[in-house]
């Protein structure tokens, strides 16, 4: 195994297990014992990244070795987070990260940036206006026709099947994104990463997900609205990253609701951390490409 598999397979484990609590916390929160969904979520992400990964664009002309610089630049600052406990965002990382190995090798997709960039501009008003519309939908649904316990008895199997579904979608797009800076050629190693997935995590966003577990069919409505938008992003070959779409999801289940999930204060956090992934990746891959272009030629 060369230093470029070893790189891929440390950055697919890595971002499976940052990911990973956005395919189990569901699971968890109707009840699934916990290393059962771990193992879910690791063989739902790594099986979603054989089968559908194929499917994502690269921003530009793969195969370089020039990819070292990606990995590099994805791995330093993910392993100093997730040693620090900092947010950090992987799939938006990996999306500057190929921007900037693009960016000096002046091989950049323009086509594929624009594509990029306004999928996430529809995705974040279709994926609130999804989340806003469903918690009211299944409020009336709940109200006329009196079914409470049949509706929730249906929603624990609904939302482990999404939960899986989720899982798949995470492999295949983000992980498939990955595997397009190389022409794909790695991804068996990437696949094999997602297995991470599986290890315990932090139980932040399970204790999310919990907490709407308790408020009716609040968190299958997210679970769809997001799962529909990957749904799209993965079927265009486009990243979106997973954490992103929960976030905008749980934002249009709260303007419904009128129950607050974010102040104002933690958005514009997670505004700042989507932000400072994006520019790291594309700083750090830009850096290391041009030292690893400088050195070869």
């Amino acid at each position: 195994m060369d230093i470029g598999s070893i790189l891929a397979l440390a950055s697919s484990a890595l971002i499976s297990y940052n990911n990973s609590t956005a395919v189990a916390g569901p699971m968890i929160a109707m009840g699934v014992r916990r290393i059962a969904a771990r193992i879910l979520a690791g063989v739902s992400i790594s099986i979603g990244a054989i089968t559908l990964g194929w499917a994502m664009r690269s921003p530009s002309q793969c195969g370089s070795m020039d990819t070292l610089g990606a990995y590099i630049a994805l791995l330093a600052p993910m392993i100093l987070s997730t040693y620090l406990g900092i947010p950090f965002s992987a799939s938006i990382a990996l999306i500057g990260a190929g921007v900037g190995r693009s960016y000096v090798l002046r091989s950049l997709d323009r086509a594929w940036l624009v594509d990029t960039s306004m999928l996430w501009v529809i995705s974040t008003i279709l994926t609130i206006s999804m989340g806003y519309t469903l918690y009211i939908a299944m409020e009336k649904i709940i109200r006329r026709t009196r079914g409470v316990t049949a509706l929730l008895s249906v929603s624990r199997p609904a939302s482990i099947l999404i939960s899986i579904t989720m899982g798949l979608l995470l492999g295949g797009n983000t992980l498939g994104f990955l595997s397009s800076l190389e022409c794909h050629r790695g991804l068996a190693i990437i696949a094999l990463g997602g297995l991470a997935a599986s290890l315990p995590g932090s139980s932040l966003i399970e204790g999310i997900f919990r907490w709407f577990s308790t408020r009716h069919l609040s968190t299958l409505a997210i679970q769809i609205s997001s799962a529909v938008s990957i749904i799209i992003a993965t079927f265009l070959g486009l990243p979106l990253s997973h954490v992103y779409a929960i976030i905008l999801s749980a934002v249009g289940y709260s303007t419904s609701s009128g129950i607050s999930i974010y102040s104002r204060k933690q958005i514009l956090k997670l505004i700042r951390t989507w932000i400072c992934s994006l520019l790291v990746g594309f700083a750090a891959s830009a850096a290391l490409t041009a030292l690893i272009t400088h050195r070869t030629a």
